[in-house]
């Protein structure tokens, strides 16, 4: 449909429809196309635009306005395990009293559920959680193309995730630039150690990652690799953190961090993804 038709069907203004679908575009909800002397606009074949068509057909009566503010959208992609509201708002950085309203608009349409003191996502709504996870595996895939050309996707969790790239590109905006945060191995000059890679790794996020993330980030390269779990285990001394298992828990592996750090403890090996301890102390020794 051109936009003129659409504004005389809603009712609206002609520029207020263009203002709307030049939104929903830029999302990723629609596409436009010109022909001649008019604009045509569809809906997206995406699936988080599709996953949104199925949320408006089941639910047509919810103002989703309100409920699916960027705030609420990181809210819910978090609660996966049951999360407290001060976990969700140390995880995604929100004021805790941003964190509270968008949990108690989402509980009162029943999105949201208390159990034992925290809060998960209801089972019965599988379709909020469905455009949750498609909405931002989109979002992450269209910065990810913005930012580096050669980026690859590490890890990744609503609007947040990690990446490793030998280049980043040079024509974003400040807006994304804001975003990006050297982590994992790329900091570990700072500590005094020498890693030879071309990859560089970064976080996505508006909140620069603390010390312990440095740690976590450099597992989640490759959980089952021993040498990248050597080198995370490498930071434990510089950081001198007592909230290593906080941050685990935080980031969904927690019992694979007390393993780590437990071989730490009894010098030990009795998994695949360590090193034995000879080898691990010559490691060290190199990145030194």
């Amino acid at each position: 449909m051109n936009i003129s038709d659409l504004a005389e069907l809603l009712s609206l203004h002609h520029s207020t429809v263009s203002k709307a679908i030049s939104s929903l575009e830029s999302e990723g909800f629609v596409l436009k196309e010109k022909k001649g002397n008019h604009v045509f606009v569809r809906r997206s074949d995406s699936l988080h635009a599709q996953s949104l068509v199925d949320i408006l057909n089941e639910f047509p009566m919810l103002p989703l306005s309100k409920l699916l503010t960027p705030s609420s959208l990181h809210v819910i992609s978090v609660l996966e395990p049951p999360r407290s509201i001060t976990e969700v708002s140390e995880i995604t950085g929100l004021d805790r009293s941003t964190v509270s309203a968008a949990i108690s608009r989402l509980a009162k349409y029943g999105i949201v559920i208390k159990a034992n003191s925290k809060f998960l996502l209801s089972s019965r709504q599988t379709l909020f959680e469905n455009f949750v996870d498609n909405y931002f595996k989109y979002k992450t895939n269209m910065n990810l193309r913005a930012v580096s050309q050669n980026g690859m996707l590490i890890w990744q969790r609503g609007p947040e995730f990690l990446f490793k790239a030998e280049n980043l590109n040079t024509d974003f905006g400040s807006d994304l630039k804001n975003k990006i945060h050297p982590t994992a191995i790329s900091i570990f000059p700072n500590y005094g150690f020498d890693v030879i890679t071309d990859m560089k790794y970064y976080f996505f996020r508006k909140k620069s990652p603390c010390e312990e993330e440095f740690f976590i980030h450099t597992i989640l390269i490759d959980p089952y690799s021993p040498i990248y779990n050597s080198y995370a285990l490498a930071l434990v001394p510089r950081l001198g953190s007592k909230n290593l298992l906080k941050y685990a828990i935080y980031y969904d592996i927690e019992a694979h961090v007390r393993n780590l750090l437990e071989y730490i403890d009894k010098k030990e090996k009795r998994s695949d993804f360590v090193l034995p301890w000879n080898e691990y102390q010559e490691l060290l020794e190199s990145l030194v």
